[in-house]
């Protein structure tokens, strides 16, 4: 063990000797009391920094860390995949839809979590494409379409361009905070739901596919 750079013996000899004066005291004291304040902040570091920051984009149950006291979530369904404007060869204009994005959960009943993440709206003419309804309890909230981003739409009339307006939109974005000694070693269930895929129009043309969900966890 070291005091502020000096071996413990150091130190002992600085305060407690018979043979010490008051500038070596002074010393000893000084270093004992750098030593406590650099204890302290880096015990502060180690209880206000989250200890575990992780991303699932695959699997069903995650347990969290024993001995954990808090933990966020953000979960985020699939992008809506993206559209196409078409031409039909005679002058005639028609328009492709793409899929919903799937919805993600989290869950666990001993904590009460019970999370949704909607998938985002498909690209389409209409822009009514249903997504669900998102959830987080407790004491969370959800951003409509601040999840996972839509994919890019596309146009095939006179030339194969991106067209903005068929887009898929982003996924909805619940999120949720507990701050409990009960949180570590509980088991969080859940499910990731896909993007949406993209239309398939004329000559070969795709529009861009939703990107997929995910779900984030800091743990304290």
């Amino acid at each position: 063990m070291t005091i502020n750079g000096k071996t413990l013996s150091t130190v002992q000899a600085l305060v407690t000797s018979t043979a010490t004066n008051e500038g070596d005291f002074r010393t000893g004291v000084g270093d004992v009391l750098a030593q406590v304040n650099a204890n302290q902040e880096a015990l502060a570091i180690a209880v206000n920094c989250p200890q575990v920051v992780t991303t699932l984009t695959s699997g069903t149950s995650y347990t969290i860390p024993t001995g954990a006291i808090a933990i966020y979530i953000r979960a985020s369904g699939g992008g809506g995949g993206g559209g196409i404007v078409t031409s039909d060869g005679d002058d005639g204009t028609s328009w492709l839809s793409g899929s919903v994005g799937a919805q993600t959960t989290v869950s666990n009943t001993a904590l009460s979590i019970a999370m949704t993440g909607a998938g985002g709206p498909a690209g389409t003419l209409a822009f009514n494409s249903s997504t669900g309804s998102s959830a987080a309890a407790p004491n969370g909230f959800v951003q409509v379409q601040g999840g996972a981003y839509g994919g890019r739409g596309r146009s095939n009339i006179s030339s194969d361009r991106h067209d903005a307006t068929m887009n898929g939109r982003p996924a909805s974005l619940a999120s949720v905070y507990i701050k409990s000694s009960a949180v570590g070693g509980k088991v969080l269930t859940y499910s990731i739901g896909g993007g949406g895929a993209g239309a398939t129009g004329q000559y070969g043309v795709t529009a861009q596919a939703g990107q997929p969900g995910f779900i984030e966890l800091w743990i304290w």
